[in-house]
């Protein structure tokens, strides 16, 4: 029983280590991140690729789109659930806020300790695992999942760069998530130009 406890106690000691580390190395990226010349600029592989894939709509999308979420709010307030009303007029009017803005064009660098896009900086430490969804012109990303972060999987638009260079430099620094697809949701985004 002595021991049980001894055992339990040595691993939640070391559970807080670990957390607290990633706390630091979290706390170093964001401090590195402001600084001009780091070990994380001296690249192995560099690209610039925008944020995200940004679907080109015509106007008919706009119109279907301004349709049912407009008509939905109508019939909410005409069943007397106007705030569900408010809320799609809300979610409307974000949507189309931020569909107006254009993905930025970001620098990503792989260095011999990291990861960086644009002035993020993801340690080698701080990454779970990565895979490459591959599937041209549909999809072509590099996917990180990183420890202690509140959106685990990143992104990262692999633009024209060649995925096998990428996976042989990343697969010697990281474990790969082997048979990871595309999900349902990218599907429908893609899908339905979202």
């Amino acid at each position: 029983m002595v021991k049980k406890l001894k055992l339990k106690s040595k691993l939640a000691k070391v559970k807080r280590e670990e957390k607290r580390l990633h706390k630091a190395l979290k706390r170093e990226a964001l401090t590195l991140a402001n600084r001009i010349d780091t070990a994380y600029d001296k690249a192995v592989i560099s690209w610039t690729a925008p944020e995200y894939v940004k679907f080109k709509k015509g106007w008919i999308w706009y119109t279907i789109f301004t349709v049912l979420f407009l008509g939905g709010a109508a019939i909410a307030y005409l069943f007397s659930s106007w705030t569900f009303s408010l809320v799609l007029v809300a979610f409307f009017v974000v949507y189309m806020i931020f569909d107006r803005r254009k993905p930025k064009n970001v620098k990503v660098i792989l260095s011999e300790v990291g990861i960086k896009v644009g002035s993020r900086i993801y340690q080698y430490g701080r990454i779970r695992t990565f895979w490459i969804i591959y599937n041209p012109p549909f999809a072509k990303t590099l996917n990180i999942r990183v420890h202690n972060e509140f959106l685990v999987d990143i992104e990262i638009q692999l633009g024209d760069q060649d995925p096998t260079v990428i996976y042989e430099f990343l697969s010697r620094k990281l474990p790969e998530l082997e048979g990871k697809t595309e999900s349902l949701l990218r599907h429908f985004e893609r899908l339905f130009k979202l």
